[in-house]
């Protein structure tokens, strides 16, 4: 469970040849939008001599990207916020001594608002500090945010008239999330209590030293707009994970845990009163033995009924039912549906729900109602969404999508008039990127069982000549390769290489028994099926056999080691990104790979199923690597430990296979600096350019 969005993966043996799906449909009926982009600077594409190609996207294109970060659309449907984070680089900075580390590199992140018809973006925060998290007040003339005040997070107002932004004093509270009073006269949020006087001076006389694995509980306040001491909510022992207070305001919704560690699976949902946390009520808790876990929970307009995804049946991160609870009684509505549900809003009427699945290769939308009646799509076309955000009355709705061939952007959805509209381009100079087109393949493994990928064709190959192959199997293993837009697929399909991301079993959106697929045979299963989508390319002569390369990150890059070990020559090179390399290491060590988590992803624990995890094992099978390695890791990674890099290189270096190994300093589990980031991307292409001769 290593929950990051990028890619790798590998397998062996003959298999049919690949297929191609027919032509993807253009997405939906697109209005166009009358404004133009916010202005943002304009983009350095500064040429990479090292590289054999110098067709955009470059390095610095790739670090250079604005990535879309948050989402609100306003009561009332007219308007959409959303932050955006934007690096700028002057190729003239010259560095300002040894304690420079931004390599010419500035970077802002900012809130915006636009109108659904589109139009042109109004820049609404331009503070030093990132202003993340933007909500609509529910009359909708103010936004609130969360940025820095001082040294600790702090929740921000600002009237969308005009105005600078005011700060809201929560003392030593840090918020964690947050959302408004439906009457818009306070605010909730969720945090940990300060520490007292007596805890601060026991910390001091013990020198910091603190104890291991304990999480400080998070719990839930009501805190006046006006200012004033924050109320306490929540009752007991238990650790708040999420709430939603229903629309009349009497009651609040609580996902409760008995632990903040994330990977505690045992959730239960309560309904406690707004006005002082009393009067609870226990509506749901799973059958105290299998995980039972709740992601997104909404009240109906009328109050009156609760919608929350759930995962019942095992698994971390498969909601795939949706539970309304009226009062009396619960009922998974989406019983007949295998999909895993990513977003839900209810209708204006209470009487269907709007739900967000990822199936396949792409994304739905589904109206599901409430008397059992099934389920009804929501004609868009071919579109890949995150971040369902709906108005009050249910016409209007908000996501994160993209297209093969367009970035993630901001866009309205008109349910009744099924249109859809990006809002706002954040990064409008891929327009004058080289885009590679892709296809979904098809193929069989050699138990016959039917899988898919996304096949990004490079534009520089040769009639008739097959190109050379990059395989990046997706992260997680929950999660799954989407066509949407690939910038690593891009940049490499520029420099002449084809990529294919695999979607091997234990990815989500192919239904349950897919997905638990490959638990409790973690490599092989992965190996074998992403294998077999290689042979299947290079029998439909799609892929070159003679060059082929695999690079991945997280859990990708734990299937480029294990892949590196298993195949002999059959690869040129390997790129392999923060990945794991031990698995009992990464059991002991990661923020969030013990426990439960191997339950599901290894069905036991190291300890008690020490089998299991050495046959998973990377570092097992790396006397048998040949193939030269690039390996990345930040130093900060607390997802997948830097010592995991450490172990691949010592292990490659003894044995004489030509590795390196670049370490990148403060660098957590994805990367965000982007001199780091305009770096590894120059170094990967190089790398496997110099090995593809």
């Amino acid at each position: 469970m290593l929950r990051l969005t990028l890619v790798l993966v590998a397998g062996c043996t003959a298999a049919t040849p690949a297929t191609s799906r027919p032509a993807v449909p253009e997405p939906g009926p697109i209005a166009s939008s009358t404004g133009t982009p916010a202005p943002w600077p304009e983009i350095v594409a500064v040429p990479a001599p090292a590289l054999r190609t110098q067709t955009r996207p470059l390095p610095l294109d790739m670090a250079q990207l604005r990535e879309l970060r948050d989402l609100a659309i306003s009561p009332d449907g007219a308007s959409v916020a959303y932050g955006v984070r934007w690096p700028t680089f002057d190729p003239k900075a010259k560095s300002a001594g040894a304690d420079d580390t931004k390599g010419g590199w500035k970077v802002e992140q900012q809130l915006f608002v636009v109108d659904r018809t589109g139009g042109t973006p109004r820049q609404l925060t331009f503070g030093k500090d990132p202003a993340t998290s933007p909500r609509f007040s529910p009359d909708g003339r103010s936004l609130a945010f969360m940025r820095k005040h001082g040294d600790k997070r702090a929740l921000h107002v600002i009237e969308l008239a005009g105005g600078e932004a005011r700060v809201i004093t929560l003392g030593d509270y840090a918020p964690q999330g947050y959302n408004w009073a439906p009457d818009g006269k306070a605010f909730v949020f969720m945090a940990q209590r300060p520490a007292s006087d007596e805890r601060k001076a026991e910390q001091w006389k013990r020198g910091g030293a603190r104890v291991y694995d304990e999480w400080h509980q998070t719990h839930l306040f009501v805190m006046p707009i006006t200012g004033g001491e924050p109320r306490h909510i929540n009752r007991g022992s238990d650790s708040v994970m999420s709430f939603a207070w229903s629309p009349d305001g009497k009651r609040i919704a609580l996902v409760l845990a008995k632990s903040a560690d994330p990977v505690d699976t045992f959730h239960k949902l309560v309904v406690v009163s707004a006005a002082d946390g009393g009067n609870a009520r226990e509506l749901d808790h799973g059958d105290g033995k299998t995980p039972f876990m709740i992601a997104k929970v909404a009240w109906s307009p009328d109050s009156q009924q609760l919608a929350y995804t759930v995962t019942a049946r095992g698994g971390l991160s498969y909601y795939d039912e949706l539970r309304v609870h009226d009062g009396a009684k619960v009922t998974n509505i989406a019983g007949k549906l295998d999909l895993g549900f990513s977003g839900l809003a209810w209708s204006a009427d209470a009487r269907s729900i709007v739900v967000l699945a990822d199936v396949r290769t792409s994304s739905k939308l589904l109206r599901l109602s409430l008397d059992g009646r099934g389920a009804k799509e929501i004609a868009i076309g071919r579109r890949v969404m995150s971040g369902l955000q709906a108005d009050r009355s249910g016409r209007y709705l908000a996501v994160v999508s993209s297209t093969a061939t367009t970035p993630r952007a901001p866009t309205v959805i008109d349910v009744e008039r099924t249109t859809v509209r990006e809002v706002a381009a954040v990064n409008p100079e891929v327009a004058k990127w080289t885009i590679a087109p892709s296809e979904v393949v098809t193929w069989k493994n050699r138990e016959g069982v039917a899988l898919e990928g996304v096949l990004t064709v490079t534009t520089h190959a040769k009639a008739g000549v097959p190109p050379p192959l990059v395989v990046i199997p997706h992260g997680g293993p929950d999660a799954v390769t989407s066509q949407g837009f690939g910038s690593w697929a891009q940049f490499l399909a520029a420099r002449g290489y084809s990529v294919f991301e695999p979607n091997y079993r234990g990815s989500l959106g192919y239904g349950r028994a897919f997905y638990e697929a490959n638990r409790g045979k973690l490599g092989a299963v992965e190996l074998a099926d992403i294998e077999s989508g290689v042979d299947a390319l290079i029998a439909a002569r799609k892929a070159d056999r003679g060059r082929l390369f695999y690079g991945g990150w997280s859990w990708g890059g734990y299937l480029s080691a294990y892949t590196l070990g298993h195949t002999g020559t059959r690869y040129r090179a390997f790129m392999v990104g923060a990945g794991v390399i031990d698995v009992v290491l990464q059991y002991v060590a990661s923020d969030i790979n013990h426990g439960p988590a191997a339950d599901w992803e290894y069905k036991g624990r190291p300890w008690a199923q020490p089998d299991t995890f050495e046959r998973a094992n990377p570092s097992r099978a790396l006397t048998n690597a040949k193939s030269p390695t690039l390996i990345f890791h930040g130093e900060s990674d607390d997802r997948v430990p830097f010592v995991n890099g450490q172990i691949l290189y010592r292990a490659l270096a003894d044995r004489g296979v030509a590795v390196k190994f670049w370490a990148y300093p403060r660098a957590t589990h994805g990367f965000e600096e982007p001199a780091h980031v305009a770096h590894m991307m120059e170094t990967w292409a190089a790398f496997f350019d110099q090995h593809n001769q």
